[in-house]
């Protein structure tokens, strides 16, 4: 009778262990290649998300030799990313390879904080963060460089059909170059020069997950144009660095500047500048002019979306120039941002965290050593949160008195501690950029015929080279 007693227990128990800490569901994996060969290369965050259909919002699956568990509820990665054990970057072989541990998207935790603190502090000088007494220089700064590019898209569009991607990248370098260095570098010196091909290498590719593969040639010759393009990027980094002014026209002090204050501590050393330089152009960047496009794409499709931005517009600001003053009234403005942000989601996977120790979230044990992939096109397609996901409704950012808001499952900058130091420049920069050009131009489809609006997947989520037409108003 104790004896049977006693097994009960055990069981009840036992039980009660396994209850508590849910095995992770996900699909079965090949030895070595893991889930590679069945997601999409073109699509992997389709795939991801398909996967999350049939397994549920956190799921296992092995890429190659790395244990990695998708979150695609909003909740969950909420509580997931706000712990401690989740601020790592996982090891992997291309990002180790390119990036060694320097600048501050790929480093360590304490590297991460030391520089995210220093960065806090030239935030707040440069007038970047919205509580920065030198707030007006930044936005001034901003201003600037928009009206420089609003002059050259009025001599040269008069309604002719052109690439936006030239303008949208010129306005996003300009600004990054001013805050980062001090002054316009020329086309030629561009710190960003190759950075995307490398991001593109280094993010991508089966050499992240299986490093054995580059002793093939195929892969051998992959690493060796990586590294070729790294070392032109740096080469232009260190000519930027070296010719840096001390202070901007605008009176906005720059990074380079702030960073050499502090040369007399170890890891503030010159190869940590360069890393660090070249993380903030992509960090800036990226979310700039990738979003920007996606906008400008977006209003040439909705006409009828684009006439009520500007009608708003026309109603709130009565300056010559769209100021940042302007969008506490601009809500319909500011719903069009979002709702591309939402239905293009610039980083679909979002940036991989590693997990230093094992973590139980919401019944779910997440073990030691895991990569965490944030599936943020999922979240932001999930049709139980948004109403027919599938369509462009800037009305969904809008409360019931027509203010705009930002709902739990809006995550556009990723979220926790490590989410992208780049925001609050992005949403400066775009929110100026939009307001601006369909104040001044109308944005047109060259026919009508609908345009390309699936994006290609690559470092972010970018849209197809397409030509619009910008006719002056």
């Amino acid at each position: 009778m104790i004896v049977t007693i006693c097994a009960l227990l055990i069981l009840f128990l036992l039980m009660k262990f396994f209850r508590a800490k849910k095995t992770l569901p996900g699909p079965w994996n090949l030895p070595i290649l893991g889930y590679l060969h069945k997601l999409d290369p073109k699509s992997p965050h389709l795939s991801l998300t398909k996967l999350a259909q049939k397994y549920g919002p956190v799921y296992n699956i092995k890429l190659g030799s790395i244990n990695a568990v998708v979150i695609a509820d909003v909740k969950i990665l909420k509580k997931v990313l706000a712990k401690d054990e989740t601020l790592g970057r996982p090891s992997l072989f291309m990002i180790d390879t390119v990036f060694e541990n320097k600048g501050l998207v790929f480093t360590s935790v304490d590297l991460w904080k030391d520089q995210r603190k220093f960065l806090a502090n030239f935030f707040k000088t440069a007038g970047i963060t919205k509580v920065s007494p030198n707030r007006k220089k930044w936005e001034m700064l901003v201003t600037n460089q928009l009206e420089k590019i609003l002059q050259v898209m009025k001599s040269q569009t008069h309604g002719v059909p052109v690439n936006p991607s030239e303008f949208v990248t010129q306005y996003a370098n300009s600004i990054a170059d001013v805050l980062l260095v001090g002054k316009q570098s020329s086309q030629e010196d561009k710190t960003v020069t190759g950075g995307e091909k490398v991001a593109s290498v280094t993010f991508r590719g089966p050499l992240n997950f299986m490093p054995f593969l580059r002793v093939l040639p195929y892969f051998k010759k992959t690493l060796s144009s990586a590294k070729q393009s790294v070392n032109k990027v740096r080469q232009n980094q260190r000519k930027l660095i070296t010719d840096y002014e001390k202070s901007s026209k605008d009176g906005v002090p720059n990074l380079v500047e702030m960073f050499q204050q502090q040369m007399s501590h170890p890891i503030y050393n010159f190869d940590q500048l360069q890393h660090l330089i070249y993380d903030l152009f992509m960090t800036f960047n990226e979310p700039i002019i990738t979003s920007l496009l996606w906008i400008l794409l977006f209003l040439a499709q909705y006409h009828e979306v684009q006439d009520k931005v500007r009608q708003e517009l026309l109603e709130v600001s009565r300056g010559e120039t769209v100021t940042m003053d302007d969008f506490a009234n601009l809500h319909y403005t500011r719903a069009t941002i979002a709702e591309t942000a939402r239905i293009r989601t610039l980083a679909p996977t979002g940036l991989p965290h590693s997990v230093s120790e094992t973590i139980c979230v919401e019944g779910f044990t997440i073990p030691k050593g895991a990569m965490i992939l944030p599936l943020l096109w999922a979240i932001h397609m999930d049709p139980n949160v948004h109403e027919k996901p599938e369509e462009f409704r800037p009305g969904r950012f809008l409360d019931d008195e027509g203010k705009f808001f930002e709902p739990e499952s809006f995550l556009p900058f990723q979220s926790g501690k490590r989410m992208c130091l780049g925001k609050e420049i992005a949403q400066t920069a775009m929110s100026l950029f939009v307001a601006n050009v369909v104040k001044d131009f109308k944005i047109e489809r060259l026919d009508s015929s609908a345009l390309d609006l699936t994006g290609v997947y690559g470092v972010v989520l970018v849209p197809k080279p397409q030509t619009l037409i910008f006719k002056k108003i």
